[in-house]
C-alpha cells in the first residue's frame, strides 16, 4: 500500500503563496483572503489579489487539494469557475500534482502549484507567465507492501479487472483505471497470490477470477461507510422521485447516477425496489431542489456522495437517467441493507450467464 504524508489545506495554501511570493518581483503587491465568499454566497479556499507596478491588477480563486486525480481535474476546475468571478483565473494548490493532472489543468486554461515547485501561471493583465517545474514523482509517497483492497485508487482497479476482459497489459490495465502502474503492478502481484489472477511472469494478465475479486473487494467496500451516505423520504415513493429526478437532469450537468435496486432491476429484477440509491456530487441541492425530508427511520431515498469519481466509470444511460456499472452495482447491493444484498447474489448470478453484454471488449 502507498502511504501519503497528510497535509491540511491551511499548510498547503500557505506553503504554495511563499512560493507565489518568491517568483514574483518586489515591486508587485499580493493580497490574499483565505474562505473567501463571492458576492453570490460560494465558498473559496482562498482569493489572491495580484497588483503590478501599474495599478493592473488580477484575481486568483484557488483550491488547495490533498490529491487530485487526473479525471477529477475538469470537476474542479468548473466548481472553482462555479463561485462567480468570471475574470478571476482557477489555480489549484496541492502537496504533488503528477504530469498528467497538470497537463490537465494547463489545458483548461487553469493554473496551478504544488509543493514540490511544479507551477503554471499565465494572466494577460498584468503580464505574468510562470512555468516551473518540480518533482516527477510524489516525494511524500512510502512504498508498502499492498495486503486489502481499500482505497479509491484499489477501486479503480477492481472495477477495471471486472469490467474489462483479459488478456490486458498491467499498463493497459492502469490507464483504463487512471492509477500509476506501479501501484498497480503492486496490487496485481498481490491479488496473484491470492489466486484471483493469472498471468505470466512478465505477461499480460490471462484471466481474472472477477466474482471472487468482487468478493474479496466487498470486504474492505461498503456502500454507506465508503461514501457519505444521506437518508431521505419521498412521500409519493420510489416512482415519483426517479421522475423528479429525471426532470432535475434535464437542466444540470452534475454526475448522478442510480444504483441498487433500481440499476439491478434493469438486469436481473427481484422485487419492487424498497429504496432508491443514487450516487450525486451535490447531495443537498438535489434533496432541496426535489422537497425530499431528511429521515433518520422511514427513508426511501438514499443519496451517496461518492468516495470516488469511479463510482460513475462505464455507467449507462436509459430513458434520461443515468445507472452505473453492473461492477458498481453488486458492490453496493451486497454491502447494503434490508434484502440487498439478496438482490446482489441475483445479480451476480445474472453477470456470469451474461457477461458477454455487460464486460467491454
Amino acid at each position: 500500500m502507498m502511504r501519503n504524508r497528510v497535509f491540511k489545506d491551511n499548510e498547503i495554501i500557505r506553503e504554495a503563496q511563499n512560493w507565489l511570493t518568491q517568483w514574483l518581483p518586489d515591486s508587485w503587491t499580493l493580497n490574499e483572503r483565505t474562505e473567501w465568499r463571492s458576492k453570490w454566497g460560494a465558498i473559496a479556499d482562498q482569493l489572491i489579489e495580484i497588483t503590478a507596478p501599474d495599478g493592473s491588477l488580477a484575481k486568483l480563486v484557488v483550491e488547495a487539494k490533498r490529491t487530485l486525480n487526473p479525471k477529477d481535474v475538469e470537476t474542479v476546475i468548473n466548481q472553482v469557475r462555479s463561485h462567480g468571478e468570471p475574470t478571476a483565473m482557477p489555480v489549484i494548490e496541492a502537496p504533488f500534482l503528477s504530469e498528467r493532472t497538470r497537463e490537465k489543468i494547463r489545458n483548461l486554461g487553469a493554473g496551478f502549484i504544488d509543493l514540490t515547485g511544479n507551477a503554471y501561471l499565465r494572466l494577460e493583465r498584468p503580464a505574468v507567465l510562470i512555468e516551473r517545474s518540480g518533482a516527477s514523482r510524489d516525494p511524500w509517497r512510502i512504498e508498502r507492501p499492498v495486503r486489502s483492497l481499500k482505497g479509491a485508487k484499489a477501486a479503480r482497479l477492481v472495477r477495471a479487472l471486472i469490467d474489462f476482459t483479459p488478456p490486458r497489459g498491467i499498463r493497459e490495465i492502469a490507464e483504463k483505471a487512471d492509477i500509476d502502474a506501479g501501484y498497480a503492478s503492486r496490487l496485481i502481484a498481490f491479488l496473484e497470490k491470492e489466486a484471483l489472477i493469472t498471468r505470466k511472469k512478465r505477461g499480460p494478465i490471462e484471466d481474472v477470477d472477477w466474482p471472487g475479486l468482487l468478493r474479496l473487494w466487498v470486504r474492505d467496500y461498503s456502500l454507506t461507510k465508503s461514501n457519505f451516505a444521506y437518508s431521505y423520504l419521498q412521500p409519493r415513493g420510489i416512482s415519483a422521485f426517479v421522475d423528479q429526478l429525471r426532470s432535475y437532469l434535464v437542466n444540470s450537468n452534475e454526475r448522478c447516477a442510480l444504483t441498487g435496486s433500481l440499476a439491478a432491476a434493469r438486469l436481473a429484477p427481484l422485487a419492487p425496489a424498497a429504496l432508491a440509491t443514487c450516487y450525486i456530487e451535490n447531495v443537498s441541492g438535489l434533496a432541496d431542489r426535489l422537497n425530499l425530508l431528511p429521515a433518520e427511520s422511514g427513508a426511501n431515498i438514499l443519496l451517496l456522495d461518492p468516495f470516488d469519481s469511479a463510482v460513475f466509470e462505464r455507467s449507462r444511460q436509459s430513458d434520461g437517467l443515468t445507472y452505473v456499472a453492473p461492477s458498481q452495482a453488486a458492490a453496493d447491493l451486497l454491502t447494503g441493507t434490508g434484502r440487498m444484498p439478496e438482490e446482489g447474489e441475483e445479480l451476480v448470478s445474472w453477470m456470469k450467464v451474461n457477461e458477454a453484454v455487460w464486460r467491454a471488449k
